[in-house]
């Protein structure tokens, strides 16, 4: 078992079962990375790190939701990967490269353990098993940013707009979640009226309800279905990386 001997120690074991990289590591590694991380709150449009900027630390969300951006200016920017407590925030500092691969905000205010960027690039050359497990996440991660390039070029707003939608609430595990319109339109690099008629759009059709800037999904199955087929593919890569996964046990 773990050996915690602090209250504030036993609180991280708690709650780092819940992010799934964490929750797969051996006992040993995952009490090594807890020895020097922390739980914090991150509040909702927090800026976590600039574009090619420096980090300081990396993030295991618990339950909070963090998004990539990219592009030539900050209002031009369009978000290309979602991370919840399936990921890492940072991983590349893991890899030695303590620098961002786009602005990272927070789009959904939660808690995340965080751990020094130097201790966690430190993780991988130590710990054999932290050092698989991430390069396992990052092909889904890498997977994720190819498919939402495609994505963004190829299809509707209506369809990237469910994707998004359905990409948040696996995040969250909440059919409700608080959402503005000015901030969706952000996240998909589109104008606040196209968000407008793709979010009615999806409502017309009985899959989600929004008001007061909080969106609930209301039929799942009939979001899928509105979403394009993006969010399989992504979703699917996920799955693959899972320690119980095919992939996983052919890797050994």
């Amino acid at each position: 078992m773990w050996r915690v001997k602090h209250p504030a120690q036993r609180e991280l074991v708690d709650v780092a079962r819940t992010n799934h990289l964490l929750a797969a590591l051996p006992e040993r590694e995952i009490s090594t990375i807890l020895g020097g991380a922390s739980l914090v709150n991150l509040e909702q449009r927090r800026l976590l790190y600039r574009e090619d900027g420096g980090m300081s630390a990396v993030y295991f969300p618990i339950d909070a939701v963090i998004s990539i951006l990219v592009g030539s200016e900050e209002l031009s920017a369009v978000e290309i990967a979602t991370i919840g407590n399936e990921g890492v925030v940072g991983a590349s500092a893991v890899l030695g490269v303590p620098r961002a691969f786009g602005r990272t905000v927070v789009h959904m205010a939660g808690r995340a353990i965080a751990v020094r960027a130097r201790d966690a690039t430190a993780l991988l050359c130590e710990q054999p098993h932290v050092s698989n497990l991430i390069r396992r996440y990052l092909y889904a991660f890498i997977r994720q940013v190819g498919q939402a390039a495609a994505c963004n070029r190829l299809h509707t707003a209506e369809e990237r707009c469910a994707r998004w939608v359905l990409m948040t609430q696996d995040r969250a595990h909440a059919d409700r979640f608080s959402m503005t319109q000015e901030f969706l339109a952000a996240m998909m690099g589109s104008r606040r009226a196209t968000v407008n008629l793709a979010i009615s759009m999806l409502e017309n059709a009985g899959a989600i309800d929004y008001r007061y800037r909080t969106l609930t999904v209301v039929d799942r199955q009939q979001l899928e279905s509105l979403a394009c087929p993006c969010y399989r593919i992504i979703r699917k890569a996920f799955e693959l990386v899972r320690p119980d996964s095919t992939l996983a046990d052919n890797s050994r």
